[in-house]
């Protein structure tokens, strides 16, 4: 019984071993088609207008919408320091959240002022030397536009970054 079962177990591993049926080699491409026939051409349709006033207003609107791009901390003097936040909006509007003390945020946000009247700004930095005795900010629109300050509320341009 044993040997009789040894030797169907090697038939069938022999003969799930042995390859079935293997396909030829693949046949040219046949000949294309021919072309079927062309149908008329439409009637011109009725004119169109163009966007209606009120969908062109909506866009408009929502394209020239202000909204906050940049924050950077800030900090100014050694004692006391001032410290907080500062914003930047799309439309070039600085607002500064300024901290009560070392210890306590600030609670109200304030206006500190406008860069340029570009609506386009993207990011706002700031670097500081040493133990930020020493800090400068700077501000970038889409088109290339830098705008530095030391101070956050005078802004001056320093040139245009080439991007083309």
């Amino acid at each position: 019984m044993k040997q009789t079962i040894l030797v169907l177990t090697v038939l069938l591993l022999m003969a799930g071993c042995i390859p079935q049926d293997l396909p030829g080699p693949e046949g040219r491409p046949g000949k294309d088609g021919a072309i079927g026939p062309q149908g008329e051409k439409g009637a011109q349709g009725i004119a169109g207008m163009s966007f209606p006033k009120d969908q062109l207003q909506k866009l408009e609107t929502f394209l020239s919408q202000e909204y906050v791009v940049g924050i950077e901390s800030y900090s100014f003097g050694l004692a006391p320091r001032i410290a907080g936040f500062c914003f930047l909006t799309s439309h070039g509007r600085i607002f500064k959240l300024e901290n009560k003390n070392t210890q306590v945020l600030g609670e109200s946000i304030a206006f500190v002022s406008q860069i340029a009247n570009n609506t386009n700004f993207v990011a706002l930095s700031r670097t500081a030397y040493g133990d930020d005795i020493k800090q400068y900010f700077s501000a970038v629109t889409q088109s290339g536009d830098i705008f530095t300050s030391e101070n956050l509320k005078t802004w001056t341009s320093p040139g245009t970054l080439s991007l083309e």
